[in-house]
């Protein structure tokens, strides 16, 4: 099931990124920790401000835009990566999308250039002060949950006409079924205890 956000919602995913040791990027080859990154990509070149997190100069770099670029594959799917900031090389990019299916689509496809993207926020964005009404975060599970969490969602496991099964996501995860099983319960059980958190403040 698509479950499209609806008309004036869109979900807000953060993503944390780590580049693949061969990626030529210059949001990451200028410093490991940044705290604000502009990205300015026109067709094959790009040009990247970059404030690097323990100092107060910018800096400016330039690069070419290839086909394993995160610009390019974002805009793929009609997305715009916002680069929040980086940290140990890893970048925590945010976009906005309409509905879950392009979430795993656009997880799929960095997945087939990137080293490692977790998903680590997902919200629902409202109305014309982009207010947000729900917020799942997944940054309180622990890895393994979120690995679990994660792969299960990306792969559909909790659509209504899903076509895979617990046991082959567990056989991914080299874990048993009743261990996947365990884990996706406690992520969840965490997961809504924080969204009625949310509510209730």
């Amino acid at each position: 099931m698509a479950d499209a956000a609806g008309e004036g919602r869109r979900l807000r995913v953060d993503l944390d990124i780590d580049p693949s040791d061969d990626w030529e990027c210059p949001i990451v080859s200028e410093t490991p920790d940044a705290s604000d990154v502009a990205v300015n990509a026109v067709g094959h070149e790009c040009t990247v401000d970059v404030q690097p997190a323990d100092d107060d100069g910018l800096v400016r770099a330039r690069g070419e835009v290839s086909d394993d670029c995160l610009c390019r594959i974002f805009q793929e799917f009609g997305c715009v990566p916002q680069v929040r900031r980086v940290e140990d090389g890893t970048m925590l990019v945010t976009t906005y999308v309409d509905d879950r299916d392009t979430v795993r689509d656009v997880v799929g496809r960095l997945r087939e250039d990137l080293d490692h993207v977790r998903l680590v926020r997902l919200a629902v964005v409202e109305g014309p002060e982009a207010s947000e009404q729900a917020t799942f975060d997944l940054s309180a599970l622990t890895p393994k949950q979120r690995e679990g969490l994660e792969l299960a969602v990306v792969r559909g496991y909790f659509d209504d006409d899903r076509d895979v099964g617990l046991g082959e996501l567990a056989a991914e995860l080299d874990i048993s079924k009743s261990a996947l099983s365990q884990r996706l319960r406690t992520a969840q059980a965490k997961l809504v205890t924080d969204v009625f958190d949310e509510v209730e403040r």
